[in-house]
């Protein structure tokens, strides 16, 4: 689990979450109120999601889509997009109490690739990535 966890408010634009992501080579971030509650997630996902046509998922070719003029539009009003209007809000998040059995099961079940730990006050105190879950599979079987 990592402890120093970045995290973003719901009312950064959607080009600053963007630059966070690119620059410190992530995919993902939670989204935090002033109280650190865990409100949302912003990833790669979402913000590929808010640029496209909401019809776009019925296309096979995703390059006339992106090759159309709204998509760029959208991406250059980025700044204007505020994180709380595309962000998920549905968050998976599990307790310091979990194990990391369960915290790789969920994440296979539910596809995640990031899971928020809250604390006894249910504040975020942590994320465990797949990485970590690798990491302490290698270190417990002696690969690593």
């Amino acid at each position: 689990m990592t402890r120093e966890v970045m995290t973003i408010p719901p009312e950064m634009s959607v080009r600053e979450a963007a630059k966070l992501l690119f620059e410190r080579e992530i995919s993902g971030l939670p989204v935090v109120d002033q109280e650190r509650n865990v409100v949302g997630m912003i990833t790669e996902k979402e913000i590929i999601a808010m640029a496209l046509p909401k019809f776009a998922e019925q296309f096979g070719d995703f390059d006339v889509i992106l090759s159309e003029e709204p998509f760029s539009k959208k991406i250059a009003e980025a700044d204007k997009i505020k994180v709380k209007d595309v962000m998920r809000k549905e968050v998976l998040c599990v307790s310091e109490d979990t194990s990391i059995a369960e915290v790789a099961r969920l994440m296979i079940a539910k596809k995640a690739r990031r899971i928020p730990v809250l604390g006894k006050e249910k504040k975020l105190v942590g994320i465990i990535a797949r990485a970590d879950i690798v990491k302490k599979i290698a270190k417990e079987t002696g690969i690593i």
